[in-house]
């Protein structure tokens, strides 16, 4: 949609767009905002969809909240959820042999018992 709007505009050199204070008298800008409130008001069959990024920022937010709470309400994980109770995209500040050694996990207790002895 974008190019398209893009290529009318260099194809048509009558065309200028400028930028306008709102709500200073204008009467093309007052309209527009009249239809504005109305397309909201009425789902008006102009509709513009979200933008790509938008939507994408909210399938994010939406999928680290079913994400945190699988790892909330989850069965297995608890001691590393003691540790790292909020999930989340970026890297950990502990590396996997941190939190193995940390909650227990892998061969580090029989190495730490054996060498006790």
């Amino acid at each position: 949609m974008d190019r398209e709007i893009q290529t009318l505009l260099l194809s048509h050199k009558h065309i200028h767009l400028r930028w306008l204070k709102a709500h200073v008298g204008y009467l093309g800008n007052e309209c527009v905002d009249q239809l504005a409130k109305e397309a909201i008001t009425k789902g008006d069959p102009f509709f513009l969809p979200k933008p790509l990024s938008y939507q994408k920022s909210e399938i994010r937010s939406a999928a680290l909240n079913i994400w945190q709470d699988n790892w909330d309400n989850g069965e297995t994980g608890r001691s590393t959820h003691e540790i790292v109770p909020r999930v989340s995209y970026k890297p950990l500040e502990w590396n996997r042999e941190e939190l193995m050694f940390v909650t227990g996990r892998g061969s580090f207790p029989s190495y730490l018992q054996s060498s006790n002895t």
